[in-house]
């Protein structure tokens, strides 16, 4: 029994925080896609942009629309299309922007893609985000299997942290129309 203490000792002061050097939050990047269950992350994450003085990126990955799904539409109505969506993404982002507190500096930033972590992984890595506040939904089993998982992927496939809030967590109400 002393042995296997004296071993967990070692490894615990080996792993001490005080060899290893953390440095504070920089930069957090909070993906949404504007649903009730990605608005509970907001207030995790807007927590740590305040207690630690961070940047908050808000960023929304618009699905991409094919442009072979409507073949009759000329490029410049394409192109109208495409606009007409990230203008009403950002202004979107721009509502929930204005009712962050002035102390946090906040980015707006939307992107389009097929695969939204992939969009949210190269975000972080672009912005050299320290943490992604991420909701999840929790599913498990055969829903897992046949949705997939945004999150899981994420957690894969990033190089920072990842902070995810369950669907069970407590919910911030967030008012859009307010802001």
């Amino acid at each position: 029994m002393a042995q296997m203490l004296k071993i967990d000792s070692e490894v615990s002061t080996a792993a001490s925080p005080s060899r290893v050097p953390w440095t504070r939050y920089r930069r957090i990047l909070w993906p949404t896609d504007l649903s009730p269950l990605s608005m509970a992350a907001l207030p995790h994450a807007l927590g740590l942009a305040e207690t630690y003085g961070a940047e908050l990126a808000l960023f929304r990955v618009l699905p991409a629309l094919a442009r072979y799904a409507v073949p009759d539409m000329t490029d410049g109505l394409v192109e109208s299309a495409f606009g007409d969506r990230r203008a009403a993404a950002r202004e979107q982002l721009r509502k929930i922007q204005a009712g962050v507190p002035c102390r946090v500096g906040t980015h707006v930033l939307v992107a389009e893609g097929v695969s939204p972590y992939r969009q949210i992984v190269e975000a972080a890595r672009r912005l050299h985000c320290d943490v992604i506040v991420l909701a999840t939904h929790g599913r498990t089993g055969l829903w897992h299997a046949l949705l997939g998982s945004t999150v899981a992927d994420v957690i894969r496939h990033t190089t920072c942290l990842v902070l995810t809030v369950p669907s069970t967590a407590p919910r911030a109400v967030v008012d859009l129309q307010a802001a």
